[in-house]
């Protein structure tokens, strides 16, 4: 296993591999337009695990000043219960860190248990409900906060 970030392998394998991830894991998955849009902006906090010869998972986010919104993190199942979740949140927050943000916020389904168990473990705090936010199917968001 292998903690990556976007400089440092090719543009197109990390296109390709988080295309893998967003069908696989997400009811509505961003494009490929979305994919490179996200990740490669200006702010854009990126980061892959690398495992088998693929990219297992990932996490994207975008900074803006102070604050910093979690856009996505993601692993594919055949690598789940590994620890790469909580590697890929780990380096997220310290990313944010370095940048000098002081809050990190992010939406998740509702029904969305591990997730939430990921966030709150990273201390991540409810700070709020969106209905029927989520379409494919509709569902609540939950919002959370977390001030590091």
């Amino acid at each position: 296993m292998i903690l990556i970030k976007k400089d440092d392998i090719k543009k197109s394998d990390i296109i390709s591999g988080v295309k893998k991830i967003e069908n696989a894991c997400f009811s509505v998955p961003w494009s490929e337009r979305s994919i490179e849009s996200q990740i490669f902006t200006e702010g854009s906090v990126f980061a892959c695990i690398y495992e088998d010869e693929e990219i297992a998972g990932y996490v994207c986010g975008q900074t803006v000043a102070d604050e910093c919104e979690l856009y996505r993190i993601a692993v594919l199942d055949s690598y789940r219960k590994k620890g790469f979740a909580n590697m890929l949140m780990e380096y997220f927050i310290n990313e944010c860190k370095n940048k000098a943000v002081k809050s990190i916020f992010l939406e998740v389904r509702s029904s969305n248990t591990p997730a939430r168990s990921l966030y709150e473990k990273s201390g991540f705090q409810t700070i709020g409900i969106r209905k029927k936010y989520y379409s494919e199917p509709t569902e609540d968001a939950v919002i959370y906060k977390a001030e590091i």
